[in-house]
């Protein structure tokens, strides 16, 4: 089960929600309709924050992260992204080589 943490969730419900979640938990980083965004929401690294300070299951911020740079950005406080709009973007335009090359790019911002 992948548990959802919102950044609206006050902290006493946020182990609770973190002890249910198997695999990683979902750090929903912003409130609001999923796709691509210019910036990465503060609400995103600050949850991630949060999840991170109680629970070591990975944690995991999606919802609004919509490129290398914010991938970056967030993975220097969580573990991992999710990042759905992107790359189905980059499927629709550029076929299934556009989404490996940018796995590729998002894959190298990660590790730096």
């Amino acid at each position: 089960t992948i548990m959802l943490a919102a950044p609206t969730a006050p902290d006493h419900r946020l182990p609770m929600v973190a002890a249910r979640s198997r695999g990683f938990l979902y750090s929903v980083g912003l409130l609001g309709v999923t796709g691509e965004r210019e910036s990465l929401a503060e609400t995103a690294t600050a949850l991630a924050a949060r999840l991170k300070a109680i629970t070591d299951v990975p944690v995991l911020v999606g919802v609004g992260v919509s490129n290398a740079e914010q991938a970056y950005q967030a993975t220097r406080v969580a573990d991992g992204v999710i990042q759905g709009a992107s790359m189905v973007r980059r499927l629709m335009d550029g076929g299934a080589d556009a989404v490996g090359v940018y796995v590729a790019e998002v894959r190298a911002a990660i590790d730096m």
